[in-house]
């Protein structure tokens, strides 16, 4: 059996928590037409038959400079 980890990354409403709630095959993460509705890290497992998955969905990078 092979496994790993993958991060969801990316930028606000893009579908991050609906890629992570349809590789896992049911709801593990909220999903809203508002931006910022993950707040905190979701970790969700996907299993196949010779694969095991952990996926973490993070909450959205705004991309901007904190200077």
């Amino acid at each position: 059996m092979r496994s790993g980890f993958i991060a969801i990354a990316g930028r606000p409403n893009v579908g991050k928590s609906t890629l992570v709630n349809a590789l896992c095959g049911g709801k593990v993460a909220i999903v809203s037409d508002k931006p910022q509705t993950t707040r905190r890290r979701i970790f969700g497992i996907a299993n196949g038959e010779d694969y095991q998955l952990i996926l973490a969905d993070l909450p959205a990078s705004s991309g901007r400079s904190t200077r």
